[in-house]
């Protein structure tokens, strides 16, 4: 079984900046082991972080979605996470992800640290502040007050495939902001869970969705 090795250090040239390097495959089974490492470094307030994925082969939806919940987060800190040293394979499910509206990336480890410029070292915590701990991006709305009234209420699987229909042109970006609209009931999904209900789907290429669109048989992934 293919694994994962995360360690962690700071970064030479800027002792403030931690880089977590990660080798390996990144999937459901070993995501949790790179959630922790990371969850490690925001509890020791450490929000200047470089992710090096030189050595990983494969990242997973659950992997992303490591990226993609901690995000705010760490931005509310006023820190950062850039991407580092994503190889062809890995870097071609980010663009696909559309990613790159939400996380920087950089050639290698060593640009990604001199991105932040000169960040000072953390400051001990005074009292402790959970308060952002739950705070996840993709939570649900809340419910509003059961009627009578009889509505159909279509599922997300379902909306997605509506807008991939209608608008077989959008991207990952472009499917969340218009699952957000009222009108489609203000969904809030976040990239990653958009691109597994498209996969699942398969809906995942524009060529899929436009076969889809058009009432034909989507051609067969490679």
């Amino acid at each position: 079984m293919k694994g994962i090795d995360v360690y962690v250090e700071e970064a030479s040239q800027n002792r403030a900046v931690s880089i977590l390097r990660v080798s390996g495959y990144v999937d459901t089974t070993t995501s949790p082991d790179l959630e922790r490492r990371l969850q490690a470094l925001l509890k020791e307030r450490r929000y200047h972080i470089v992710v090096d994925l030189s050595s990983v082969e494969y990242i997973s939806s659950a992997g992303w979605g490591i990226f993609i919940s901690e995000i705010r987060e760490i931005r509310e800190q006023g820190g950062d996470l850039k991407l580092a040293g994503m190889i062809p394979d890995v870097r071609e499910v980010f663009d696909l992800l559309e990613f790159e509206n939400i996380l920087k990336s950089y050639a290698d480890a060593t640009l990604a640290v001199s991105a932040f410029g000169q960040v000072t070292a953390p400051a001990s915590p005074a009292g402790g502040d959970p308060a952002h701990a739950g705070e996840a991006s993709g939570a649900a709305p809340a419910s509003a007050p059961t009627s009578q009234r009889s509505e159909v209420v279509l599922s997300d699987e379902d909306l997605v495939r509506e807008i991939a229909r209608q608008h077989p042109e959008y991207g990952l970006m472009r499917i969340q902001k218009e699952l957000r609209r009222p009108e489609r009931g203000g969904r809030d999904l976040n990239p990653v869970q958009i691109y597994v209900l498209l996969r699942k789907l398969e809906l995942d290429t524009r060529e899929r969705r436009d076969a889809f669109a058009k009432g034909v048989t989507p051609p067969v992934p490679r």
